[in-house]
């Protein structure tokens, strides 16, 4: 991969241009063409589609032929494969590391303890059977004389005349019913008025936690929500959720500059989740300028250290769940 950045480094030194020069002919960061020149492809894997594009805006300033663009792509393309194949050949030895492990742990053989046995545990202790039942005989009969006792007492009572029910009282005169009217109507009245103050919010509401990194909570009940992104300039994108690959999003260059040519038409994407399914969302962007991006058409209002941002970036979006509302209260 060093004849790749030598070649870059010698075409913009022909041209008598300094890194700087370039940097602001293609866009593209100091630090990104400095990873190029020397040779230090391999802190971008997993952004291959964007650092070819980085190739081909780079060649077209310091005037490449097609035959050397080909040849800088492929050089990067085998280096790529070799990466590839070396994180294979690692995967290939954790797993037959992880097969010899459980191959050992089958092999491991555990005998069975040799306890000792002692007749005095063991023996039949009849005389202990015997007080145990006796004593089970006594509790059933001290029940059924006690509830009994209860049923005899309690008819005994109800059939005498001189009884009088505690609970029957008579009141001479007339009733007062105002008191209880009123209480009524107040009753009525603060339902009426509980029911008056009862509104349901449909404002999503979003947090800033650091840089490009949001929370937001929706109101109570919401059972799905959309998120949508606007891409107003080229930008490679890719997206994982709950921290598997999102397959819903299609990892591409977005609003592409053979397809659109007004930097005023932005490329939409929309996608709707269930709440209960969704936890967060990561959205990695080959650079960070000019998205927009929105929780049910409500814009997340992006701060000044977030709108720019050359070098390939995550946006990271969380939901808070209720029971985290619910302990903030």
């Amino acid at each position: 991969m060093d004849n790749l950045g030598d070649a870059i480094r010698q075409k913009r030194e022909a041209k008598n241009l300094t890194i700087e020069e370039l940097s602001a002919a293609t866009k593209i960061s100091v630090a990104v063409l400095k990873d190029i020149e020397e040779g230090k492809l391999d802190r971008y894997k997993g952004d291959e589609a964007y650092v070819k594009m980085y190739l081909k805006k780079i060649s077209g300033v310091l005037d490449f032929e097609q035959t050397e663009l080909e040849e800088l792509t492929s050089q990067y393309m085998a280096l790529t494969r070799e990466l590839e194949i070396e994180d294979l050949k690692d995967k290939e030895m954790k797993e037959q590391h992880n097969k010899d492990a459980v191959s050992r742990s089958k092999n491991l053989k555990f005998e069975k303890p040799h306890l000792a046995r002692h007749d005095s545990v063991y023996e039949d202790k009849q005389h202990v059977k015997i007080i145990r039942g006796g004593i089970i005989l006594a509790l059933v009969v001290a029940i059924i004389a006690v509830v009994w006792f209860g049923v005899y007492f309690t008819s005994k009572q109800s059939n005498d005349p001189t009884f009088e029910s505690t609970t029957n009282t008579s009141t001479e005169g007339d009733i007062d019913t105002n008191d209880n009217d009123d209480t009524e109507s107040e009753v009525t009245d603060n339902e009426d008025d509980d029911k008056t103050d009862e509104t349901t919010s449909t404002d999503v509401t979003i947090v800033r936690n650091d840089v490009l990194d949001y929370s937001f909570s929706l109101p109570e009940g919401t059972t799905t929500f959309t998120f949508t992104i606007e891409y107003y300039d080229a930008c490679w994108a890719s997206m994982s959720v709950n921290g598997e690959s999102y397959d819903s999003f299609v990892s591409k260059i977005y609003h592409d500059e053979s397809e659109y040519t007004d930097e005023t038409e932005a490329e939409t994407v929309i996608l709707e989740f269930n709440v209960d399914e969704f936890e967060s969302l990561n959205l990695r962007n080959g650079n960070n300028g000019t998205q927009k991006y929105f929780i049910n058409n409500q814009e997340i209002e992006l701060t000044d250290e977030d709108t720019y941002d050359p070098n390939p970036c995550n946006f990271i979006l969380t939901l808070e769940s209720d029971t985290s509302n619910e302990s903030t209260e």
